[in-house]
């Protein structure tokens, strides 16, 4: 994954990404436990955020002026028991992240839930972190928390730790209703179809029978905008774009075979072809990537297929170039 100070997008495969994802508060009279939650479109994840922090139209969650989020993914009821078996201190220190302790139980409403909280450090800046995974009737959330050192004033960890109180579950929006409810919209599904989104941001697609493909023997792309403000210096986009290729921890064995850059409106697009193996079942894969970088963000469209389709990539690449901010 690629820390830009801001929530922090992991695409990958549906459910298998979600599964390597990485005490309870009484809040006596308090005016977040007298609200009521506020969920992001279509999402069945909500809590009551702290004063000051508003809905995010970048990703599912909530951000405030000083830098401070929430970031709320939502995953299925199977994921919650792959999460915690994995949410220790130590597993999630390669990440990062610096625990101040061991888990806790959360209260959740209907269910139940698990937060560490700790430290982390991104492009020269310390925040304060709190990450909790939770399960309730519809699903499973992991609610990541990240407030600047500097912003400790604005947003006082009694105000996280009372909006993690607050998280309740409701019953999820339809695919379509999430699809509408992305940033973007995709013009040109080129043969895929969608299979879910993640993060109120990320959209992904497969070319087969299969919503989750665990050998990775179905085509499928990834859509990924950027999360909030994550400006890539000016000729350092090749660089970026390999970056991001390589930490894809679907794919291992990366070897770049393509480069070819363009500027389209005003915009650098960048595209790479490369090859490679599925992590998991070693299955030779044709991988493409095309980021678009418009200033102070970008637009990231990957596609892998198994090598034997390698036609797929050419379809992908027209999803990319469908794509368009809303």
């Amino acid at each position: 994954m690629l820390a830009a100070g801001r929530p922090v997008l992991a695409a990958g495969r549906p459910i298998l990404a979600a599964g390597r994802l990485l005490a309870a508060f009484g809040v006596l009279a308090s005016p977040a436990l007298a609200a009521e939650a506020v969920f992001p479109a279509a999402a069945s994840v909500g809590l009551v955020p702290p004063p000051g922090m508003t809905p995010s139209k970048g990703f599912a969650g909530f951000e405030h002026r000083s830098g401070a989020s929430i970031l709320i993914t939502e995953m299925p009821a199977e994921a919650y028991g792959q999460l915690v078996e994995r949410f220790t201190p130590e597993a999630l220190r390669a990440t990062g992240f610096e625990a101040h302790g061991p888990g806790t139980p959360l209260g959740v409403a209907g269910g139940e839930g698990r937060v560490l909280r700790g430290s982390q450090a991104a492009n020269g800046l310390t925040y304060a972190k709190w990450v909790a995974v939770v399960r309730g009737a519809s699903g499973t959330g992991l609610i990541t928390v990240q407030v600047p050192e500097a912003a400790r004033g604005q947003m006082p960890d009694e105000a996280v730790e009372a909006a993690l109180s607050t998280i309740a579950f409701r019953a999820p929006g339809s695919l379509a209703d999430q699809i509408a409810a992305l940033p973007y919209a995709v013009g040109d599904l080129a043969g895929f179809r969608p299979v879910r989104t993640l993060m109120g941001n990320a959209l992904m697609l497969t070319d087969g029978p299969k919503d989750v493909d665990p050998d990775g023997a179905q085509p499928m792309v990834v859509v990924a905008p950027s999360m909030g403000r994550a400006a890539v210096p000016a000729g350092q986009e090749g660089a970026f774009a390999r970056k991001a290729l390589a930490t894809f921890r679907e794919i291992r064995d990366v070897t770049v075979t393509d480069e070819d850059r363009a500027t389209r409106d005003g915009a650098v697009v960048l595209r790479l072809r490369a090859t490679g193996s599925d992590a998991r079942s070693g299955r030779p894969l044709a991988v493409t990537q095309v980021i678009r970088f418009d200033g102070r963000s970008y637009l990231r469209v990957l596609g892998l297929t198994p090598a034997d389709r390698s036609e797929a990539l050419a379809r992908a690449d027209r999803v990319a170039a469908s794509v368009a901010m809303r």
